[in-house]
């Protein structure tokens, strides 16, 4: 973890590193996950440093602290490897409804936070 100031998940920058719980980095920030329009964080998409899988979906609460530096997350290389791969849906996002312990839903975000292209 670091002792760097923490920020919002509006300011996360693509390509900062993703450290797990053993201290060194596991990935990238390849994209934020929300909802711009409702203010809602629902994960970060991050490719996995030298696997050739897919890239994955680290829940929200899996990140414990959000610097300029780094992002921090609670779980090891091992298990970020062990996360479903993510998939991409142009025109939705996931729902945040109990992420993937209870449910899993997707629905139409507000047509002001969709990105062009």
């Amino acid at each position: 973890m670091t002792d760097s100031p923490q920020i919002a998940w509006r300011a996360i920058v693509y390509g900062k590193p993703v450290f797990g719980t053993e201290g060194t980095a596991i990935g990238t920030v390849r994209e934020v996950l929300g909802s711009d329009a409702e203010d809602v964080f629902h994960g970060i998409r991050v490719n996995i440093d030298g696997h050739p899988k897919d890239d994955v979906v680290v829940p929200a609460d899996s990140v414990t602290a959000m610097s300029p530096d780094r992002i921090d997350v609670n779980m090891t290389r091992a298990e970020a490897v062990a996360l479903p791969p993510y998939s991409d849906e142009s025109t939705y996002h996931l729902a945040s409804v109990g992420w993937l312990r209870k449910q899993l839903r997707w629905s139409r975000d507000s047509k002001s936070d969709e990105e062009p292209g």
